[in-house]
């Protein structure tokens, strides 16, 4: 606790006297982060673009659970389970796709920062200051991102730790390798120009790679989708059609309840491979 009041203290001390003014995306440690699933919720809703505290996150996840609890109360069991499985599921289908669009703009995008992080370095500029002066003319989503990076690093924080925390939230190699060769040029000297320029190559290099891989590999993802889907829509037409259907089984004990977990439980595992195969192509760490 005294280790993580002093790292809370020593943010506070660079990003002012308001907790506000700090960039969501280097929050500090607070108590909501401790909180079971608030920290995995807050960086989710980071790389999907939302801006939003953690004390805020712990209030909107309370209040899910608690709606979710009230659905379970007042509907059926099984439906309310298929109800709270499917909205969870949805909203976080939805985050991860915002984040993957985002993050994967950011990739697109980083090159050209870099090539105009590079020319700024030329001109003779320190890296902590070509960081914020590059950020200025970037679009978005990359300039909110180095903004936030350029300023922290004013406030006094080293430029290879932020860069590294932001490579692990948006969980970009590219971040980790300018923070290494940060960290790198800071205690032994060296020129950037050469590492930035081979990074370049090699992030549009690896940019055509994925783009014919993801073609290679398009009718393997939609045939994974029709297998998720499939069920879950029968399942749903079933319930609008005849509801006693599933409510006859889950009254006849053991035989039908136990099917009906069975079921529930290798639809949930199945969908689970297959977003793991599908996601295997991608380029996360």
């Amino acid at each position: 606790m005294a280790r993580g009041k002093e790292r809370y203290e020593g943010a506070m001390s660079r990003m002012g006297t308001r907790e506000e003014a700090a960039p969501v995306l280097f929050t500090p440690d607070s108590p909501e982060l401790r909180i079971p699933g608030v920290k995995w919720a807050s960086q989710l809703l980071w790389r999907a673009g939302y801006e939003t505290q953690p004390r805020r996150v712990a209030v909107l996840s309370g209040g899910l659970l608690l709606t979710l609890l009230f659905i379970l109360l007042v509907a059926n069991l099984v439906a309310a389970l298929m109800i709270d499985i499917i909205v969870l599921l949805l909203v976080y289908v939805v985050l991860t796709r915002r984040a993957a669009a985002r993050r994967s703009l950011i990739v697109e995008q980083l090159p050209g920062y870099v090539e105009n992080l590079v020319r700024i370095l030329s001109a003779g500029n320190s890296l902590e200051e070509s960081i914020g002066s590059a950020a200025v003319e970037a679009p978005d989503p990359i300039r909110p991102l180095f903004l936030s990076v350029g300023r922290q690093v004013r406030l006094g924080a080293p430029v290879d730790q932020v860069l590294a925390a932001a490579g692990e939230l948006y969980r970009l190699r590219d971040l980790k390798v300018m923070a290494l060769a940060a960290n790198v040029n800071r205690r032994y000297g060296g020129s950037l120009r050469g590492v930035l320029r081979s990074l370049i190559v090699a992030i549009r290099q690896r940019a055509m790679a994925q783009r014919e891989l993801r073609a290679l590999t398009a009718e393997t993802r939609f045939s994974a989708l029709v297998l998720s889907l499939v069920p879950i829509l029968l399942t749903l037409w079933i319930l609008y059609n005849n509801r006693e259907y599933y409510s006859a089984m889950y009254h006849d004990r053991p035989t039908g309840l136990a099917m009906l977990l069975v079921a529930g439980g290798l639809q949930v595992a199945g969908v689970f491979m297959l977003w793991r195969m599908v996601n295997s192509i991608r380029e996360d760490d």
